[in-house]
């Protein structure tokens, strides 16, 4: 199977509520570097669906996602180091996911980023905008 109908099938079976199937599709697709399934699954993990609830599996996958662009997995992932789930909290890290999201014209992104500058230093949110800066040179740079 090739990686979208892998990754498709897995859609059908999480729509049908057939949440192991499910897994094992988006694993066998995220494994081939599929951003989509690569969040869906850190979504899996988050919940307990199909696989068991695991933090740090879900900021893995979420990472993996978010450093391929992938707009929904960089907020989750900021939100993952806001709150401190599968990683120590990091309001630095948070700040330059949601930052990077919002610079895609996330509204979320935006908006959650705004809500963790009222918790930040102005040094910290100078040192997340920079660290955001700097990945999206990288990312521009490769892609």
């Amino acid at each position: 199977m090739q990686q979208s109908s892998v990754f498709e099938q897995g859609l059908k079976f999480f729509y049908d509520k057939d949440y192991a199937n499910a897994a094992r599709c988006f694993i066998k697709a995220a494994e081939q570097g599929d951003a989509e399934a690569q969040f869906c699954l850190g979504n899996m993990y988050a919940e307990g669906h199909g696989v068991p609830k695991d933090e740090q599996q879900s900021t893995s996958w979420f990472r993996k996602a978010a450093e391929q662009g992938f707009t929904p997995a960089q907020v989750n992932l900021g939100v993952m180091y806001t709150q401190g789930q599968g990683v120590e909290p990091d309001l630095v890290e948070a700040h330059k996911w949601f930052n990077i999201a919002g610079g895609a014209v996330n509204e979320e992104g935006v908006d959650l980023r705004e809500v963790v500058e009222e918790q930040m230093t102005p040094a910290e949110i100078s040192e997340a905008m920079r660290l955001a800066k700097d990945w999206i040179t990288a990312y521009h740079r490769c892609h």
